[in-house]
Order: structure tokens, then C-alpha cells, then sequence
């Protein structure tokens, strides 16, 4: 059986119940503090879809707030940069089931 990976934070809801369901379900998982260890600029890079790139934030973050970033019209680049340096604004959790990335909470 393949592994799923979950990037997440333990302080998040949305990863606990996500952590929660793959349990219930005994689909194994490895976990990966995504404030520690973020996703690379690459892996952000090809899963992040230009079209709808606020789906890929958390709007809940502090930093979202205190960048405004619900007024401004960022380019994918300057998100991934973003989040890059404070990775509390991308949205989660990412699970990443093989070639498949979702972000947020997603029952397989």
C-alpha cells in the first residue's frame, strides 16, 4: 500500500479531523510540519493553479490579514514567495496521495 503525506501544522482543525478520517479509515500517513519544513518553491510551483490562487491560501493567518491580501492582486510567483517565507499563509493541509496533491481537508 502506498503512503500518503500530509503537510500540516498540529495546532490546525482541518488536519486533525483530516488525520482523524485516514485513521478511522486505517489509511497510513506520514506526517510533515509544514512551518519547519515547507513545500519546496517547485512542488508549490506545480501544484498551485494560477487561475484560482487565493484556493491556496489560508485566509484564517495572521499574515494574510496583516498583508491585506484580500485587496491585492498578487501573481502566482509573488504568492509562492509569500508562502515561502511565512508558510503559515498556504492553506491546509496538503496531502499528497501519490501523483494527486489536494489542499485542505479532502475525504479519499
Amino acid at each position: 500500500m502506498k503512503k500518503i503525506v500530509i503537510y500540516q501544522k498540529a495546532t490546525c482543525g482541518t488536519c486533525r479531523k483530516e488525520k482523524d478520517y485516514l485513521s478511522k479509515v486505517k489509511i497510513s500517513f506520514d506526517e510533515i510540519n509544514i512551518v519547519k519544513n515547507p513545500p519546496t518553491r517547485e512542488f508549490l510551483e506545480r501544484n498551485i493553479d494560477e487561475g484560482n490562487l487565493k484556493a491556496y491560501v489560508n485566509k484564517h493567518s495572521k499574515p494574510y490579514r496583516e498583508l491585506n491580501l484580500a485587496k491585492k492582486k498578487l501573481t502566482k510567483s509573488e504568492l509562492i514567495d509569500l508562502m515561502l517565507q511565512d508558510p503559515n499563509l498556504i492553506k491546509r493541509h496538503i496531502l499528497v496521495d501519490g501523483g494527486r496533491v489536494f489542499f485542505g481537508y479532502t475525504e479519499l
